[in-house]
């Protein structure tokens, strides 16, 4: 008999939750039901089905009870929570409360301190946020991190509070194109002689600002560093500037290690200001054979720390500070000890890069251990479902991307100007070409003309030289005489 299903509820930003959520789709076998909830706009999904419902939250709070048919009939037997957020945290804990079914916890990031935790460097918690959380968290069968670090950080937030470490799996990816992928052309144009990367999406608390300082640390020094991925003020790909600091653009997830081999990167560069919670990138940079050069706190710190394959960086480092090291673990003295490292991440290590299969197995324990039974799956009562669609999606579940666009169109701004004044310059170019092209045409012309004409009056003597063959001898002595005559 089938196991229940799981109902996984979470926001609809994207981003490494997804990620880690489709991952677990993906390698835990029943079925799972994806729960996307904004503040004003919420999407059911069903796995394998492809099918969505966008939801009206004003219908569901009239009629309540046919939301809870419908996850009845789809067999749902537990709550997977993937977010501490106010919109799906309360969807996840009705759901629960409602259908009688265990809620189980994953927090994956520090949100859980406080609804701003991204603006700080070291965010401390805000009493009323975390009362707020208590309840739900304590209610939970199972509670989640995908780091020591992060689960230890729970703890002493919520003392008492049991954490249960399951870390992230991952599996390399290999792009189709991974034999001929090559880097921009612009990089290549001012390729640096020492190539050091930045993965992913690079905002403030992930050390876009240190980033921007760091061209002015690094003059003379060879090294020029490679975002694979964009900066928060730079999407677009592009030098900034050459040849210190360029950004190839975002990138599928399974280009990561073609790319940063593509680039020719010899070392990783993780320059956060806001502690990570796991960080996908960091398996990317290990999987593909390069070490890396890290803050020393967060799971980053704590997994470079436990599992070598690369070096920390000094407590409270800035730009100064990072390109001393980059310098320093660059210079041919130490080509020693990058060899080691390199060496050692040659080795398969599930532990330093957990597999997805590892983590797989452990949620479906958890799923197994507080699942009820196997029910028999009733027709998912799509009336039920039918009455509580939303006429139209919300703009708030596309904010986030709406204010990326808005940003993009102020800097295609920029772009634009200095379109038009290459555009300028180009048409100078293109009509000083057209005037030499037709300049060329006409000398063309009057030589193919003076060829034309030689080449009859070639043909004319010619001919006439045929018929002077022809002539008796005697009349050839005569006209052979007169031209001689001419000539004198």
């Amino acid at each position: 008999m089938d196991h229940p299903a799981v109902l996984h509820v979470m926001s609809p930003l994207g981003g490494g939750v997804d990620r880690h959520v489709r991952d677990i789709v993906a390698q835990v076998g029943r079925r799972h039901v994806l729960w996307h909830v904004g503040d004003r706009a919420e999407v059911l999904e069903v796995e394998g089905a492809r099918r969505y419902y966008p939801l009206d939250p004003e219908r569901i709070a009239a009629e309540p009870g046919r939301l809870a048919a419908w996850l009845d009939a789809m067999n749902i037997g537990l709550v997977h929570l993937h977010t501490v957020v106010r919109a799906p945290r309360l969807r996840a804990a009705w759901a629960a409360q409602r259908l009688g079914l265990p809620l189980l916890v994953t927090l994956h990031d520090v949100l859980f301190q406080r609804p701003d935790a991204f603006d700080y460097d070291a965010p401390a918690p805000e009493g009323g946020w975390v009362a707020e959380l208590e309840p739900v968290l304590r209610s939970a069968k199972a509670v989640f991190a995908p780091s020591g670090y992060l689960a230890s950080l729970a703890a002493a937030t919520f003392p008492g509070l049991e954490v249960h470490v399951v870390p992230n799996g991952f599996a390399p990816g290999v792009s189709r194109d991974a034999a001929t992928l090559q880097p921009r052309a612009e990089f290549l144009a001012h390729r640096p002689a020492r190539v050091v990367a930045v993965l992913g999406a690079i905002g403030t608390h992930k050390g876009a600002d240190l980033l921007r300082e760091l061209p002015a640390h690094l003059e003379g020094s060879g090294i020029g560093i490679v975002v694979i991925g964009y900066l928060d003020q730079q999407l677009h790909p592009g030098w900034k500037p050459p040849p210190h600091l360029y950004v190839h653009g975002p990138y599928p997830s399974e280009r990561a290690a073609d790319l940063l081999h593509a680039y020719g990167a010899e070392l990783v560069l993780f320059p956060n200001r806001v502690p990570e919670s796991f960080s996908y990138a960091l398996s990317e940079a290990w999987s593909a054979g390069i070490p890396v050069l890290a803050g020393p706190g967060g799971a980053i710190g704590e997994r470079v720390a436990r599992h070598g394959g690369g070096w920390l960086l000094p407590a409270g480092f800035g730009a100064a500070e990072v390109a001393v090291e980059l310098r320093r673990r660059l210079e041919p003295n130490a080509a020693g000890e990058m060899a080691r490292v390199r060496s050692q991440l040659s080795l398969p290590d599930a532990s330093r890069v957990p597999t997805l299969r590892a983590m797989a197995e452990s949620l479906d324990a958890y799923y197994r251990r507080y699942g009820p039974p196997a029910g028999v799956p009733g027709p998912a009562a799509p009336a039920a479902i039918d009455a509580l669609l939303a006429p139209s999606l919300d703009s708030s579940l596309f904010r986030q991307e709406l204010a990326v666009l808005a940003d993009l169109c102020d800097e295609s701004g920029a772009q634009s100007k200095r379109a038009r004044a290459f555009e300028d310059e180009a048409r100078g170019w293109i009509a000083k070409l057209e005037g030499d092209v037709s300049t060329l045409t006409q000398q063309l012309t009057a030589e193919v003309q003076e060829r034309q004409r030689l080449a009859g009056e070639l043909t004319a003597a010619r001919a006439m030289a045929q018929v002077a063959e022809r002539l008796p001898p005697i009349v050839k002595r005569i006209l052979a005489r007169l031209a001689r005559n001419a000539r004198r």
